[in-house]
């Protein structure tokens, strides 16, 4: 079984537009934080106000994405409180500086609740154009896996996970069952090898089969056992290159999101003895709203966390809830590219710390670039 929408990686192709965008916004609100005091405590209780919002517009990908909430978590948050749901498909990155733009200028952000990606949801946090989540009103969060509040995070939830492990065309590629990062540097691989554009997929496995602590130790190493790929790289780029490497013939291999190799069908993944890196999805509440829709915005949040909204969202677009009473569809048990548990995101996920990726972001990327550049 797979999901039951397969146009999953023109959707992540956004993923990696983001990813470039967000180290821009993440370097401002590290140096320039904006002020708001209107932001609620996490340790008070907001009281239910006693008026409601005519509509919450909550911002999400289309696709599976939009439907699925649509039917799922809007659908039911909508039949509790009789608050009408609207959807928003600006992109992350545009989204995130017209909240910026309308919290400088004290007055009301475009939209009331927003699906990012966990790099940007930081962003937002460290700027201070969300507001803390309200334990009182996330009654659901008590169900959740570690990684969906990390340490420090207070401004967002993450709801659900994606890992970016080794995909390849099983036609043409003999993978054995159990591998290290060590398998890609194969000289057999060459001229067939597809790479993301971006550092994180790459250097943090490296690193941990290395032995190497991205925090502490110095890197060096890690890029230049990059650099030694550059005889087996055919393709970099995001997933749209990915695929057309892939259906080109020009790739047989590479590092990619599982739900690209979903989408794409025939190929098939293997997540490496260090793990693979995950990523996640969130949704934050913007700063600058009237009490009111901060108050319901956090509502639909918890709505979108029970366990039967994280269900139907898993089936539906092909990513780990983090609700761990979720059930799981049937093509993610058993599988490492989908860990669940606390011991599977432990044995094989590589789970980063985004704020130290944020701080060496611009030095790591640039240190990655030149090392996969032919």
């Amino acid at each position: 079984m797979k999901p039951h929408n397969h146009n999953i990686s023109a959707l992540k192709r956004a993923y990696s537009i983001t990813v470039k965008s967000a180290a821009a916004l993440i370097t401002a609100a590290m140096l320039t934080p904006v002020a708001f005091t209107g932001a609620v405590s996490a340790n008070e209780a907001l009281a239910e106000p006693a008026q409601k919002p005519d509509r919450l517009i909550v911002r999400t990908w289309g696709g599976a994405w939009r439907s699925s909430y649509e039917a799922g978590a809007a659908a039911s948050f909508t039949a509790k409180t009789g608050i009408p749901v609207e959807f928003d498909g600006t992109g992350t990155s545009e989204i995130q500086a017209k909240i910026l733009q309308a919290v400088r200028a004290k007055t009301r952000p475009p939209v009331d609740v927003v699906l990012s990606v966990g790099s940007l949801a930081y962003a937002a946090q460290v700027q201070k154009i969300s507001i803390p989540l309200d334990e009182h009103i996330l009654t659901n969060v008590d169900q959740l896996s570690s990684i969906a509040m990390p340490e420090g995070t207070n401004n967002y939830l993450n709801v659900s996970t994606y890992s970016q492990p080794i995909v390849y065309n099983p036609d043409l590629v003999d993978m054995p069952d159990s591998i290290s990062w060590e398998e890609i540097f194969d000289d057999k691989y060459a001229g067939k090898l597809f790479v993301t554009n971006t550092f994180a997929s790459l250097l943090h496995p490296v690193a941990k089969m290395l032995d190497l602590d991205p925090a502490t130790d110095d890197l060096t190493p890690v890029f230049e056992k990059i650099a030694s790929l550059k005889t087996s790289i055919s393709a970099m780029g995001d997933e749209e290159e990915f695929v057309a490497g892939i259906e080109a013939g020009e790739v047989t291999i590479g590092v990619t999101l599982v739900g690209t190799a979903l989408e794409v069908g025939g190929l098939k993944w293997i997540v490496p003895e260090e793990g693979a890196v995950i990523g996640t999805e969130s949704f934050y509440v913007p700063a600058g709203l009237p009490d009111d829709v901060a108050y319901w915005a956090q509502v639909f949040i918890n709505e979108t966390i029970s366990a039967a909204n994280q269900s139907a969202f898993a089936a539906a677009v092909g990513e780990v809830p983090v609700n761990v009473n979720a059930i799981m569809p049937e093509f993610m048990i058993g599988d490492p590219a989908f860990p669940f548990s606390e011991e599977d995101l432990g044995k094989y996920g590589i789970v980063t710390s985004v704020e130290l990726d944020a701080r060496n972001r611009d030095k790591w990327q640039a240190a990655y670039t030149a090392a996969i550049q032919r």
